[in-house]
C-alpha cells in the first residue's frame, strides 16, 4: 500500500483477531466446510470441486471429525505429471474458482496455501480440486459483490474509469467526495495501459527491467503531475480491513499458479471467466447484454432521459453564465504549484523554529555550565 492510501491498523487487528478465534472453533468450521461444499455442488461447472464431508455428532469443541481425502499437493508438479494431469489446467482451476467464491458466493477460502488444496484424478480423467481447513473463511455482502463484479467489468470490458470508480466507492476503496477529476484521469491511464497491455500480450509494466520502468514513471509524471499531486494531497483510497485477506489468498495463489504453469497470469484468467458473470452485473445475463447493446447505440433510459431534459439543462447554463457575467459567482482555482511552494514554505519556517528553538536550549545551557563553574 502506498502513502496515499488510508488504511486503519486497528481495523486490520479486529478482523485477523475474529477469524484467528474463528479458526480456533471446530463448530464453526464444520459450519464452514458444509457451506462451501454447498455452494459448488449448486454449479455442474465446479464439479471437479471438493470438500470433505463433515460429522458433527463426533465432533466437539476439541475434536474435529471429517471425511479423510487423500490427494496430491497442489505444488508437487512430479507426481500430478505421473498422474497424467496437466498443471495448466489445475492453475487455472484454482484460480476460477476463488473468483467464483468472491463474485458470486461471497464467501471464501482465506488461506488458500499449498497445504490446504490438493489435486486428485476424477473419473473422467480431468483433475479435481479437493480443499481443506475451513477454518479462516470471510464473506462478502451483496453490496460488495456486486461492486466487485462491476469493477471487473469496467475494468477489463468497458474501460470506463467513472464506472470503475463508482464501483471502488461501493466497496469502499474510495472515500466519498474527493476530487474524482484527478482519480478518474490517472484511472484512465492506467485503464488505457491495462487494456493495451492485455491485447497484445506484452510484459506487465512490474516485469519490465527497472530502468524501462523509471522512465515509464517519469514520462507519466510529465503527463499527469497535476492530478498525482492532487491525489497526494487527498489521499483518495481507502484499505478495508477484509481486503487485507483478499490479497493474502490471492497472492497465494499467485505463488502456486506460478509454480504450476510459468505462463501463469490472474489477470488474463479473469477475462474469459467474466463472461459467466453476466447474470450477476445487472440481475440476469439478457438485461446485462441488452443493455451493453443499448449503450452503445445511446438508447438507455438514462440517455433517453437526457436527451428530453436538455432544453431544460442548457437553459440552465445560460443562467448560470449571466449571473457570471454579472460577477454573482466567484469561480474557485485550485492551483497545485502554489499548494506545493505553500508547504515547502511550511516545512522551511517549522525547520528554522526547531533549529532556533535548538539554540536556544544549547545557549541556555553553555551560560549554565558557565555559571556553575
Amino acid at each position: 500500500m502506498d502513502k496515499n492510501t488510508q488504511r486503519s491498523w486497528v481495523s486490520v487487528y479486529f478482523e485477523m483477531k475474529r477469524l484467528l478465534y474463528e479458526e480456533i472453533d471446530y463448530m464453526k468450521e464444520i459450519e464452514n466446510c458444509n457451506r462451501f461444499r454447498t455452494n459448488f455442488q449448486k454449479q455442474p461447472k465446479f464439479s471437479h470441486i471438493r470438500a470433505p464431508n463433515t460429522y458433527p455428532e463426533y465432533t466437539t469443541d476439541k475434536v474435529l471429525t471429517m471425511e479423510y481425502c487423500p490427494g496430491i499437493k497442489i505444488t508437487d508438479l512430479e507426481r500430478i505429471r505421473e498422474a497424467g494431469l496437466d498443471p495448466a489446467e489445475i492453475s487455472r482451476k484454482s484460480a476460477e474458482s476463488f473468483l467464483e467464491q468472491l463474485c458470486r458466493h461471497g464467501f471464501f477460502h482465506c488461506d488458500p496455501h499449498p497445504g490446504n488444496v490438493s489435486v486428485e484424478k476424477l473419473p473422467s480423467g480431468e483433475a479435481g480440486l479437493i480443499f481443506y481447513d475451513f477454518g479462516m473463511m470471510d464473506e462478502f455482502g451483496s453490496v460488495e459483490r456486486k461492486g466487485l463484479v462491476d469493477f471487473f467489468f469496467a475494468l477489463y470490458y468497458d474501460a470506463d474509469a467513472k464506472d470503475v470508480c463508482d464501483a471502488l466507492e461501493r466497496l469502499g476503496m474510495l472515500r466519498k467526495g474527493v476530487d474524482r477529476i484527478s482519480v478518474e484521469k490517472v484511472g484512465q491511464d492506467f485503464i488505457d495501459r491495462f487494456q493495451s497491455t492485455l491485447k497484445s500480450g506484452d510484459q506487465w509494466e512490474a516485469d519490465l527491467p527497472a530502468e524501462e520502468q523509471k522512465k515509464l514513471n517519469r514520462q507519466r509524471r510529465k503527463e499527469l503531475g497535476e492530478e498525482f499531486l492532487s491525489l497526494n494531497a487527498e489521499s483518495p483510497f481507502i484499505f478495508p480491513p477484509t481486503w487485507t485477506f483478499v490479497l493474502k489468498a490471492f497472492f497465494t495463489l499467485d505463488g502456486i499458479g506460478k509454480t504450476l504453469d510459468p505462463k501463469y497470469d490472474l489477470t488474463r484468467l479473469t477475462a474469459p471467466y467474466l463472461k459467466e458473470l453476466l447474470d450477476l452485473k445487472d440481475g440476469n445475463a439478457f438485461r446485462t447484454t441488452l443493455m451493453r447493446v443499448l449503450k452503445r447505440a445511446g438508447w438507455r433510459p438514462i440517455d433517453i432521459d437526457m436527451a428530453v431534459t436538455q432544453p431544460r439543462r442548457v437553459a440552465k447554463i445560460e443562467g448560470v453564465v449571466k449571473r457570471m457575467e454579472r460577477g454573482e459567482f466567484k469561480p474557485r482555482v485550485r492551483a497545485m504549484e502554489v499548494e506545493r511552494m505553500i508547504d515547502r514554505n511550511k516545512l522551511v519556517q517549522s525547520n528554522i523554529f526547531n533549529a532556533v528553538l535548538s539554540c536556544l536550549f544549547l545557549n541556555t545551557a553553555a551560560s549554565l555550565t558557565t555559571l556553575g563553574t
